[in-house]
């Protein structure tokens, strides 16, 4: 039950640093707007997958790789 009230309050506040900094925002120098999750301590933020290939990896890790047809 803590642990929710905590992310709440976060969410809450997190949502006023976005709002304040968004006004405050300088459209040259920041394209982009600001969002709440940048704010929020307690969101982690994933790396996007790069895409590869089978033969990519198989460069990578010094293996043969021969495709069946």
């Amino acid at each position: 039950m803590a642990e929710a009230r905590r992310e709440h309050d976060w969410s809450i506040a997190s949502s006023h640093m976005a709002l304040l900094a968004e006004v405050n925002r300088d459209r040259k120098r920041r394209r982009k707007p600001y969002r709440p999750a940048e704010f929020n301590p307690l969101i982690i933020a994933k790396q996007p997958a790069i895409p590869t290939s089978v033969q990519q990896l198989s460069g990578i890790l010094g293996v043969q790789f021969s495709p069946k047809s």
